[in-house]
């Protein structure tokens, strides 16, 4: 959820960027409403089915790297689908005013066999004096939706970029680039990711550093099993068991080495239980031939 004004000004830029001049646009060809269990959000705030698929589609038809035909796409053009959910909408005090926010999921599903891309975005709008509820709602849900599909046209783009492209990324000035360079990384496993994955363990964006432990286990490379130790022992909390279980996930005499005596020796009981079930873990599957993550 990005609040930054700053960093929603350069998702936006570089989505535009990343999709001039490259790769043709997914052509949304629908969008589906989901509603979730318990009361329904657009009802809430009176808005209907209808009127939140026009604005999801709006958002794709206004964003670079989307487009919205008016007709059957040609022939061959990449078909996209997508969907869209109100999943939160309160009214908040703040300062002396009130504002209207709103949490929003939009999704789009490549049809060439991609995996479906998600985006959730908060937003708020204040409230004018003597307006209605909806109408702050109403603005909240517009400006959210834009930047939701924003972020999702950069995250189709890093998608469909070679390795090498993505792996530069991971050095990125902005967040949200960084950001999806590192799952786009997880998810395709390849080991030459790992030294420009260790390297965003040191990022200055705690989310994204937190990511990385995440993608180097997925890899399962043994590289990375020496800089997730090290960087343990300078965090706490959940965090650490994070580590923990990432060092399990890679597996090998080093991580059981390590395990062995975060399990006997961390002073938090939380810690010290999740080293004890990655030693578990890690064992079973060195005992069934299988070592590392990227293997399983």
């Amino acid at each position: 959820m990005r609040t930054a004004a700053g960093l929603l000004i350069g998702i936006l830029v570089l989505a535009s960027a990343g999709c001039r001049g490259g790769p043709p646009p997914c052509v949304v060809t629908g969008v589906t409403v989901e509603e979730g269990p318990g009361p329904s959000r657009m009802a809430a705030v009176g808005i209907g089915r209808d009127e939140l698929r026009r604005i999801a589609i709006d958002a794709f038809a206004r964003t670079p790297g989307f487009e919205v035909p008016a007709a059957e796409p040609p022939k061959g053009a990449l078909r996209c689908r997508g969907s869209v959910s109100l999943e939160d909408a309160r009214l908040v005090a703040k300062g002396a005013g009130t504002q209207a926010e709103v949490l929003l999921r939009l999704e789009v599903k490549p049809g060439d066999g991609a995996d479906t891309l998600a985006d959730r975005v908060r937003g708020a709008e204040a409230l004018v004096p003597g307006e209605p509820a909806g109408s702050a709602f109403r603005r909240a849900i517009l400006s959210t939706a834009a930047r939701a599909a924003s972020g999702l046209a950069l995250a189709l783009a890093e998608a469909r970029k070679p390795d090498a492209e993505v792996i530069r990324d991971l050095e990125s000035a902005d967040p949200r680039t960084r950001d999806l360079a590192v799952g786009v990384l997880a998810d395709r496993k390849n080991p030459a990711a790992v030294p420009g994955l260790l390297a965003r363990l040191q990022d200055p964006d705690p989310t994204i550093a937190s990511r990385a432990v995440g993608a180097l286990a997925q890899i399962g490379d043994p590289r990375a099993v020496g800089p997730i130790v090290e960087l343990s022992r300078r965090r706490e909390g959940p965090f650490v068991a994070q580590m923990v279980r990432a060092v399990g996930d890679i597996g090998g005499d080093e991580a059981e080495a390590y395990l062995e005596t975060m399990s006997s020796g961390h002073p938090d009981p939380f810690v010290a239980q999740a080293a004890r079930d990655a030693l578990r873990d890690a064992r079973r599957r060195r005992a069934a031939g299988k070592v590392g993550g990227g293997s399983r």
